[in-house]
């Protein structure tokens, strides 16, 4: 009998590329070798379709095929008709299926945050298969520029695969009869965005005879207009007729290379993915950490000043041998909330003993339950808050700013006062005698405390470049560089402060966050170009390590319990919940046309 074989292809592309189309017309060429064969015979319509032709008589005609699908919209306009993935399994034999994933359509009306939605349900689709053949990426021929949102899907859908599945993509032409079965003007368009994904990254993906395939699918719908009463002349049936030769001819060439191509794992596409949302779900806590850091050695720093200048009762030093700490609690909404960022709707608070500390406060509460879906949290210039009920024309209804400076917010984090004591230190520092034998005795205890605040920074900062690295390494495309964006962020709170009260505020906090983000692009910059020029000394980073690195973050001493429960806050406001539901097609199509039969040959082969 044999192991069972599956060949599992993931098909990818525009909305409107025709992936439904691609999939209704290939079980059709493998049962038809010819139109002819078609016309005599039962057509084959796996998703509910529906097209417009005109007649002899210039009329429209709507035609529609299939029964209606729930996953399919057929009516509306620039949304993808394939709202959620599905899979078509076919028997060829008793041990060899092939697997075809439809997924929703890539430019989505509903804007790029819908399609990245879309890619995150596309991988927890994946994860219930073990490895892909295929991912096959439909074009258009005819496309002398890529627009812009199916670029930044591109860049998107890359950013999420394992470059181990490079030599598993392949680009499928459709639509292809109107420019002699070629790729046309796409191909251009298309080599210059890989090219410029290979200066980045390094990773080259091929465009030859083996990875790209033109294929005409109108042919099928020639046949279903056919079915539907609609007549052609002559002149125009032999052109289908050719154009379904062709495109069977060329399904045997995909389906064949795909089949003898080694699989992708896809738990390593998924391990990437679980490991690069670790990153991004970090990257603002560990952002808010870092200004954190900055405050709380400017707190002991002017203790440190305090005591220097101290000339009181040895009691009264005594009473100062505490260290001044703030943490942050993070305090869920319960619901998600828009706020506005800009310096006009922000305000700032002083906090601390002697109100020396600053504190930016979201004040302006644009949208206060704002259920907008599909929005990332705490993000700045965030698209999808154009959508939000509280914008018209991209301005605010309610502060009158732009839509680019609000933040969809899910917790708020409350600043908390400690007071640190050691008590061994307290016992050693009461044990001497003289009055500035304790003062000197106090001060390096605090200077203690500021070198193992400026430890952790640097412990922050080189995971973070970790973080980088790995997804670097790993992924086929390169995503933003979320920390340092983070960075800046809290760089312009201090800004605000300062501007809010200039002769108050203590310009090393700014300075530290600035020299963070310096160090850090510094050693980014130097991966880069040791990962570029294949340096030995820069060890490839695994989904492993970055959770160990995670768990390290956790330890550290003084911050990582804080940063804890910030990142598990943040991450319980981007919690999406996602329902699978397997939908699969079975057919049996064993011994049915030439297309099958060469196929079972050709698989037996291997």
């Amino acid at each position: 009998m044999g192991k069972k074989k599956e060949i599992n292809i993931l098909l990818l592309g525009e909305t409107g590329v025709g992936k439904s189309t691609f999939i209704n017309a290939f079980i059709n060429y493998l049962k038809f070798d010819t139109l002819e064969d078609a016309k005599s015979g039962e057509l084959d319509c796996l998703i509910s379709s529906k097209f417009s032709i005109m007649d002899d008589n210039f009329k429209t005609r709507p035609i529609k095929i299939g029964d209606d699908d729930p996953n399919e919209q057929l009516d509306t306009v620039g949304t993808s008709a394939t709202q959620g993935c599905k899979s078509y399994l076919f028997q060829v034999e008793h041990n060899v299926h092939i697997r075809l994933i439809d997924t929703p359509g890539i430019g989505d009306t509903r804007g790029i945050d819908q399609d990245k939605k879309n890619f995150e349900n596309i991988l927890k689709y994946l994860g219930h298969h073990k490895y892909l053949n295929g991912i096959c990426i439909l074009l258009k021929p005819n496309q002398s520029r890529l627009n812009v949102i199916f670029k930044f899907c591109i860049q998107e859908l890359l950013s999420h695969i394992h470059k181990n599945a490079k030599d598993n993509i392949v680009f499928c032409f459709t639509n292809a009869r109107g420019t002699f079965y070629r790729p046309g003007d796409t191909l251009p368009a298309l080599q210059s965005q890989l090219n410029e994904l290979k200066e980045r990254s390094g990773v080259e993906i091929q465009t030859n005879r083996d990875t790209m395939y033109c294929f005409d699918n109108e042919s099928f719908r020639f046949l279903a207009a056919i079915k539907g009463g609609i007549t052609f002349t002559e002149e125009d049936e032999k052109s289908f007729a050719e154009s379904w030769k062709r495109s069977v001819d060329e399904s045997f060439k995909l389906f064949t290379h795909l089949a003898s191509s080694k699989p992708h794992k896809i738990k390593d596409t998924l391990s990437l993915n679980h490991a690069r949302k670790i990153v991004i779900v970090l990257s603002k806590p560990l952002a808010e950490i870092g200004q954190l850091i900055q405050v709380n050695i400017s707190l002991i720093r002017e203790q440190q000043n305090d005591i220097e200048n101290f000339s009181q009762s040895i009691e009264q030093l005594e009473d100062r041998l505490y260290i001044p700490q703030i943490d942050l609690e993070p305090v869920q909404l319960g619901y998600p909330r828009t706020v506005c960022t800009s310096q006009s709707c922000v305000e700032v608070l002083t906090i601390g003993e002697n109100n020396s500390l600053k504190k930016v406060n979201y004040k302006t509460h644009c949208h206060t339950r704002c259920y907008l879906t599909n929005v990332e949290c705490d993000v700045i210039n965030n698209s999808a808050l154009k959508g939000c009920s509280a914008m018209k024309n991209e301005i605010c209804k309610i502060c009158g700013c732009k839509w680019d400076k609000h933040m969809h917010i899910t917790y708020e984090n409350k600043n908390v006062i400690k007071h640190i004591v050691d008590l061994n230190v307290e016992n050693q520092i009461k044990e001497t005698k003289s009055f500035q034998d304790k003062k000197k005795a106090i001060i390096e205890d605090k200077q203690k405390r500021i070198d193992q605040l400026k430890q952790e920074q640097q412990i922050i900062t080189d995971i973070n470049v970790k973080f980088a690295q790995f997804l670097r390494q790993s992924a086929i495309a390169i995503f933003n560089n979320v920390y340092a964006d983070y960075l800046d962020h809290f760089i312009e709170q201090e800004k605000i402060k300062k501007c809010v009260d200039p002769d108050n505020y203590d310009d090393e906090i700014l300075k530290g966050i600035e020299t963070s983000k310096i160090v850090y692009m510094e050693k980014i910059e130097a991966i880069k170009k040791a990962i570029e020029n294949n340096d030995p000394s820069v060890p490839p980073i695994s989904p492993e390590d970055i959770s160990n690195l995670e768990e390290q973050l956790y330890t550290l001493p003084i911050n990582g319990q804080t940063l804890k429960n910030i990142k598990d806050g943040a991450e319980r406001g981007l919690t999406n919940v996602f329902r699978y539901e397997e939908k699969s097609y079975w057919r049996s199509l064993s011994g049915e046309g030439r297309f099958m039969n060469r196929f079972i040959r050709f698989i037996r082969s291997f």
